[in-house]
Formats: structure tokens, sequence, C-alpha cells
């Protein structure tokens, strides 16, 4: 997210550095969407420690529009979880975008799925290939092309 990158690069800055301000996604979402190792990375160069350094960049970024939090985690990791509007947005722009393209408009498509043994029972597990298969289609048929559906015995 490009407002929270000019937030920690513009903390950076008023502490006298022209620092990079890198930002990926959390690998495990207890910790927020995204994180920052900018206080660990520049800490030794600004003569602070880690943690400290990110106190001091969390206090002097403030609210950023659409992050409803900001903690500082381990050594001086700064997390950073957006709000449930940023989430929705996001949604409903995904939503919007697909089908709007002609890439399937017009084609033909044929989906085979499920396909049980028929020398073994039929159980849940092969709830999984169904519904995939399922979703597969409706979402091409959504952006307009001609579904054909095979389920074999």
């Amino acid at each position: 997210m490009q407002a929270i990158r000019d937030a920690v690069a513009k903390a950076l800055s008023e502490l006298g550095t022209q620092a990079e301000a890198t930002l990926e996604l959390t690998s495990d979402l207890s910790h927020g969407d995204y994180t920052s190792n900018a206080a660990m990375r520049y800490a030794k160069q600004l003569g602070k420690s880690p943690r400290e350094l990110a106190e001091t960049l969390i206090a002097s970024m403030g609210a950023i529009e659409g992050v409803a939090k900001i903690d500082i985690a381990g050594p001086g990791f700064i997390n950073f979880t957006l709000g449930p509007s940023v989430v929705r947005d996001v949604l409903a722009q995904a939503g919007d975008m697909w089908g709007q393209g002609d890439e399937h408009t017009g084609k033909k498509i044929l989906l085979e799925y499920t396909d049980p043994n028929p020398f073994k029972e039929f159980h849940i597990g092969h709830l999984v290939p169904n519904a995939l298969g399922e979703s597969l289609s409706r979402l091409c048929q959504f952006a307009g092309a001609e579904v054909k559906r095979a389920n074999y015995q």
C-alpha cells in the first residue's frame, strides 16, 4: 500500500536519512497485513536501537488513512493492520473488474469435474472437486463464455 510506504519514508526523512521504505505482506495475518523492517535496517545508521527507532517512526507517522492499527513486533518490525473499509474497497474493485474484458466472450469452454470412481463409495472427499468445478464454471459463464459441464460416472 503506497500510503504506508510514503508515511514510513517521510518519517525516516524527518530523522535525517533518505532511506528506502520497504513494505511486505506479513506471513502470518495475526501480525497484521503489512510489515516493515525499516527500524531494524536503519537503526545503526541513526544511532538508535531498532525498537526505539520503531517507536519514533510510529510517533512520527501518526494516523495513516486506511490503517486501523500499527504495532511493533519482535526486535523492531512495524506491523500495519488495514481497516475494514480498505478491505471492502479492494473487494468491491475486484468484483467490478471481473468479467469486464472480452477475453471469454464468444468462447466455448468444456469443464470436466467430479468423476468419482464407480467402484468405490461416493464420500465427502468428492465434494471439493465438485464445488471447485462448479465455481470455475460459474466464473467463466459470468465472464461471457458458453460453458458446458461434464460429470461422468
